[in-house]
């Protein structure tokens, strides 16, 4: 039994010790002018964390957005972000960074060439009164004003459409010779 606790204290400790360094990393596909979200929750206090979140756009334009953490009170979890850091892919060159970002923060990175990038958002999720039992987020929305191509159709639509109007073209025809008889 007493093995039994030294083991799980152990683990908890060994928890402890890694909890603090915890990274995210998502890929957010292409942006459009729709936008996409993105985000992270934590269940548990962590000294800092460092998320990534990777992009391309189709062409050149702006990249656009906000992040918002949330704050209940001082019994609760809180994120608190502290900088948010945009890289340019493959190279890993720095474009832009922002240091003490705000709770509500507005974000705009202006005549950015098509290609890959990464946004990378880091911070600090402070502890709760309450443990285990609540969690805390934030969470961001992204976009572009990069114009995406629209498709083209393919010779197999192009060639439907020609049979159906030619249909329509035989259809009326043998109905102006039928109203003609």
């Amino acid at each position: 039994m007493k093995i039994q606790i030294k083991t799980l204290v152990a683990s908890a400790l060994v928890a402890l010790v890694c909890s603090p360094a915890f990274a995210k990393t998502q890929d957010l596909g292409e942006l459009s002018d729709y936008g996409t979200y993105f985000g992270n929750t934590f269940n548990a206090a962590q000294t800092s964390f460092t998320d990534i979140y990777t992009f391309t756009i189709a062409a050149d334009g702006d990249v656009s957005g906000a992040t918002s953490d949330y704050k209940a009170t001082v019994f609760f979890r809180d994120v608190n972000l502290t900088s948010l850091e945009l890289f340019s892919q493959p190279a890993g060159v720095s474009i832009y960074k922002e240091v003490s970002v705000a709770d509500e923060f507005t974000f705009n990175f202006a005549g950015l060439s098509a290609g890959a990038y990464s946004l990378k958002v880091t911070g600090s999720v402070s502890g709760s009164l309450f443990g285990a039992f609540d969690s805390a987020e934030y969470e961001g929305f992204i976009s572009t004003t990069a114009s995406v191509a629209s498709p083209a159709p393919e010779p197999a639509d192009l060639a439907m459409a020609m049979m159906g109007l030619a249909g329509v073209g035989v259809m009326l025809r043998r109905r102006n010779k039928a109203v003609a008889a």
